[in-house]
């Protein structure tokens, strides 16, 4: 059994490294539009809540999904989510919502 766990281990990776790949490679010839994703206008400097929501997503997803890995090796299981990584996720989309709100319009 420990064989096949390892075996889904390495394929689950591979897998999701191959779409990470493919999804960074029609970022950067623009097949993916990125186009007002941290700006709110073509024209504007980027929002610091949507930059700070942009490496919040992508730290917390990567720390999961290395607890995740760690987890599966030894016990075969996802691991629950960590309470301090909802919470920090959760703080991010507040800063986001709460500067979207009072952001002066231009």
């Amino acid at each position: 059994m420990a064989g096949f766990s390892f075996a889904a281990t390495i394929a689950l990776v591979a897998m999701l490294s191959a779409f990470a790949f493919v999804t960074l490679l029609k970022m950067l010839d623009g097949s993916i539009s990125m186009s007002g994703m941290l700006a709110t206008g073509k024209d504007q400097p980027n929002d610091p809540e949507r930059v700070l929501m942009l490496i919040g997503t992508i730290a917390g997803a990567f720390a999961y999904f290395s607890y995740g890995l760690k987890s599966i090796a030894t016990g075969g299981t996802f691991p629950p989510v960590p309470q301090e990584a909802v919470m920090a996720l959760g703080g991010s989309n507040f800063l986001y919502i709460f500067g979207k709100i009072f952001r002066p319009r231009k």
